[in-house]
């Protein structure tokens, strides 16, 4: 008589691994738990697959609340090379409005107008909301409550951030009274 085999639990570097591989963002450290079990020490795996990965051509970065797979740093050039289309860039004008809407956040079109002095086309905020960098976070509880804007995790990802914080240096003279 054939006894039932039963079936081992997977490793848990190579379950980490496959989940990071099949993932199209980041994988939070709540998702690895999900799929690992609790007990597991999430760093201790993430350390270990860091280690199986080195001097592949990708490797696990932190991005936001989790990690992902990214395209090796020496590697990026070429492969954009190899590539039909080139990554597509922004207008110099969209970017001064995304950084505006990381480093004050959540701000209203009334107050991205007033610091640029300038009209804000709504084209501009449709554009960063349908590459998924922007979203509306409710509504200012002012005379018309325009609509609040933040920055998204596809903003951290695009820009291969971990947090907002990174970005600091570079928005300090963005921050303040408007």
């Amino acid at each position: 008589m054939l006894r039932p085999m039963t079936a081992s639990p997977p490793d848990p570097i190579r379950l980490a691994e496959a989940l990071l591989f099949q993932s199209s963002g980041p994988v939070s450290r709540t998702m690895l738990a999900r799929a690992l079990g609790e007990d597991v020490e999430i760093a201790q795996i993430i350390s270990q697959v860091a280690r199986r990965t080195e001097g592949m051509g990708f490797e696990i970065v932190a991005v936001g609340d989790g990690w992902m797979f990214r395209t090796a740093p020496d590697l990026a050039e070429a492969l954009t090379e190899a590539l039909e289309k080139p990554p597509e860039r922004l207008p110099r004008a969209v970017l001064e409005v995304l950084l505006l809407i990381a480093a004050r956040q959540p701000v209203t079109r009334p107050e991205i107008e007033s610091f640029r002095d300038a009209a804000l086309p709504q084209k501009t905020l449709t554009l960063l909301q349908e590459k998924g960098l922007i979203r509306s976070v409710g509504r200012k509880p002012v005379p018309g409550q325009p609509q609040l804007w933040s920055t998204t995790e596809t903003f951290l990802v695009t820009y291969g951030l971990r947090s907002l914080a990174e970005l600091d240096p570079l928005l300090e003279g963005l921050r303040g009274p408007l």
